[in-house]
């Protein structure tokens, strides 16, 4: 008997607490809040889309209650009365006007309250007060209105919009007639501006390593290091120089594998091969040499004259292990061109070139002093 008693007690304990429990939702819900209420009525005599019941109430932007209910009017079709709970703190008076305002472009909708006048307080001794709330117009409608707008707007003016789309073909008509001219137009003003076509790229010759004539392999074993050549920045290029009547030096559209100082240094180390010594190196070579050859490119260019002639020529100066200058000299090579036209400009340059080498070749030979 005494365990049925209990769950007798256990039951009547959980349903106490569960309609105390309901009790105090519902006087929450009908309080707001734990603080003091008074009811508003706002009243739309027209459209009020999108209002809910829970809907929120701000005064001038700050929420101070929420709608209760809604009550249609049954006097007046059109007319809504909203019910609204308000904080009775909130200082909202008689004078104060009332709209629908929604939470960005599609968000929920609220009441906005704001303004008043402090000399006008709402009248709670002749019951619920009441206010009127201006007009209130639905997203539909305005973007009705707009589309409305809109197409007022083009019949308004069809005729200027038909004229701009009959001279826009016109135009383009007159375009296509007349291509070629505009292109002309085009390639004239991109010239003007510096732009045009790319310069074309030049032609691409070698300067051969001479066979040299000079028999260099009996001569005593003394490492030589050819060292990187010398110039005026107007011949450290790749392109062929031509040298007018002027003197001025201007690159041709004829391009060597390397720049003129290097490709002067590596032939000369070639031809030194040819000519059976093998001790000559570039100046990369770890080893400490017995000399040293410098060369300093004074000409390597076509003469433009009445004749044109290929013109090389170099100052040459030999260096002891101590630094010191021991030999020096200038050696020079000319060819005759048969005109300045690349292939005979440049079969020029080698036979100028190689007749430079054998004058080297030879005062190497010659002057080149003991270890």
């Amino acid at each position: 008997m005494e365990p049925r008693v209990r769950y007798i007690i256990v039951g009547l304990f959980a349903l106490l607490t569960g309609l105390a429990g309901l009790g105090f939702s519902l006087w929450i819900q009908n309080k707001g809040s734990l603080r003091g209420r008074s009811e508003l009525i706002v009243r739309f005599e027209s459209a009020a889309p999108g209002l809910r019941t829970g809907a929120p109430v701000t005064f001038n932007g700050v929420r101070v209650g929420e709608v209760r209910r809604l009550v249609f009017d049954k006097t007046n079709l059109n007319a809504v009365d909203a019910h609204l709970a308000i904080d009775r703190d909130a200082p909202i008076t008689a004078a104060a006007k009332a709209t629908l305002e929604a939470q960005g472009l599609l968000g929920a909708v609220y009441v906005s309250l704001a303004g008043g006048d402090l000399g006008q307080p709402l009248d709670l001794a002749k019951g619920v007060p009441v206010i009127v709330a201006q007009g209130a117009t639905s997203l539909s409608q305005q973007a009705r209105e707009a589309l409305d707008g809109v197409k007022s707007l083009v019949a308004d003016n069809a005729a200027p919009f038909h004229d701009i789309v009959l001279n826009a073909q016109t135009f383009a008509a007159a375009l296509g007639r007349n291509s070629n001219r505009v292109d002309s137009i085009l390639q004239g003003l991109d010239r003007s501006l510096g732009g045009g076509d790319k310069e074309a790229k030049p032609a691409l010759y070698d300067l051969a390593a001479p066979v040299p004539r000079v028999d260099l392999s009996g001569m005593p074993e003394a490492a030589l290091v050819v060292a990187d050549p010398t110039t005026v920045a107007s011949l450290d290029t790749q392109r062929l120089i031509l040298k007018t009547a002027q003197g001025q030096l201007s690159p041709q559209a004829v391009q060597w594998p390397d720049t003129i100082p290097k490709l002067v240094q590596k032939r000369v180390l070639q031809s030194f091969d040819k000519a059976g010594y093998r001790f000559a190196t570039g100046p990369n070579d770890a080893s400490i040499p017995d000399f040293q050859l410098l060369i300093d490119i004074s000409a390597f260019q076509i003469v433009d004259a009445q004749r044109p002639i290929a013109e090389v020529a170099f100052a040459v100066r030999i260096l002891g292990a101590d630094g010191k200058v021991v030999e020096r000299s200038v050696i020079e090579g000319r060819a005759p061109a048969a005109s300045t036209e690349p292939e005979q400009a440049v079969a020029a340059m080698n036979a100028a070139f190689a007749s430079a080498i054998e004058a080297l070749l030879v005062w190497f030979k010659s002057d080149l002093p003991a270890k």
